[in-house]
């Protein structure tokens, strides 16, 4: 059986769905049982969950418990990019005093791909792009309009050519945009929201990328 796992961000706490071992003996988890995931959603949703801030659901099947949470909240699908320039640097931009990501909601029809080409361009003024490979997905829950939402965000690996200059989407809340080495998002200091903390921890940066 292949190893799954799905993370899901709701507020200040963190739900997994995991076949994998590795996760079983964490101990900043409370184990809970499939049956227990709709009471466990509607006390994370109303503010009351008392407990640690990792929620572990070891199950053989994460894709059918992921599913059933899917059901409780309006989908809203998103792309984006972790995208390189040839110097081997990292883009990123500050969003509402964090560093982020460039990503965004698809519109009607469009490929996932393409969405993410397109917010990238849109958020950082950048024009020649090319996608190297999928990352991985995020899942994030949020209250929005007097509903809960969760956001699944498929994250591409790019390549920006040529010219570099970025330009900061700042009807979006966007303040900066940068290129940064591994060192800056190593830092201490890097301040950036759970749900990408582990897509900067298992970024490789490389050397330098090469037409």
């Amino acid at each position: 059986m292949s190893q799954q796992s799905y993370k899901i961000f709701i507020n200040a706490h963190t739900i997994v769905f995991t076949n994998n071992n590795q996760f079983v003996n964490k101990k900043d988890c409370a184990v809970f049982k499939a049956s227990d995931l709709d009471s466990v959603v509607q006390q994370l949703t109303s503010g009351v969950f008392e407990g640690p801030s990792c929620l572990l659901f070891k199950t053989e099947q994460p894709n059918v418990l992921y599913a059933a949470l899917k059901r409780q909240f309006k989908l809203i699908k998103a792309a984006g990019g972790v995208v390189f320039n040839e110097k081997g640097q990292l883009l990123l931009i500050k969003r509402l005093g964090k560093w982020d990501l460039p990503k965004g909601k698809l519109e009607e029809g469009e490929d996932l791909r393409l969405a993410a080409l397109r917010e990238v361009h849109e958020e950082c003024g950048l024009n020649f792009l090319g996608i190297l490979g999928k990352v991985s997905n995020t899942y994030h829950v949020y209250w929005l309009k007097g509903r809960w939402i969760l956001k699944k965000t498929a994250w591409f690996r790019m390549v920006a050519w040529g010219d570099h200059s970025v330009v900061p989407q700042v009807e979006e809340d966007i303040t900066e945009v940068v290129w940064v080495d591994k060192d800056f998002i190593n830092a201490k200091d890097f301040d950036t929201y759970d749900s990408l903390k582990d897509i900067f921890e298992h970024i490789e940066f490389p050397k330098k990328i090469k037409h």
